[in-house]
């Protein structure tokens, strides 16, 4: 069986999405009830640290990576209508973005894990 030209970036791009959601579903026992869910350095220089729930750290970027799914995918449709955007650099802008999320969900499960 091979995968046509168009559908391999929908199925790497559905699989980035599938990753972020199970990675945290997966270690969410080994995770703390308190997590870290963000990181901020202020004017001063200081770094302070957020704390909230663990469903709050399970759930923030696989649901930003599934609604960025829902948002883009359709969106590739209008490039068949005569776009001046190549395809090939929307897939790439689809691929980063959700892989900016997957890699946002892999360091947030890691510090966490810690």
């Amino acid at each position: 069986m091979t995968v046509s030209r168009r559908a391999l970036p929908e199925l790497t791009s559905l699989g980035l999405v599938l990753a972020t959601a199970a990675s945290g579903f997966l270690l969410a026992p080994s995770l703390p009830e308190t997590m870290i869910v963000g990181w901020h350095i202020g004017v001063d220089g200081e770094l302070s640290i957020t704390r909230g729930p663990r469903l709050l750290g399970l759930t923030v970027l696989p649901a930003l990576s599934v609604t960025a799914y829902l948002c883009l995918r359709p969106a590739r449709l209008l490039l068949d209508l005569e776009t001046a955007v190549r395809p090939q650099y929307y897939e790439t802008l689809v691929h980063l973005v959700l892989g900016a999320l997957a890699f946002g969900q892999a360091w947030l499960l890691t510090v966490n894990l810690q």
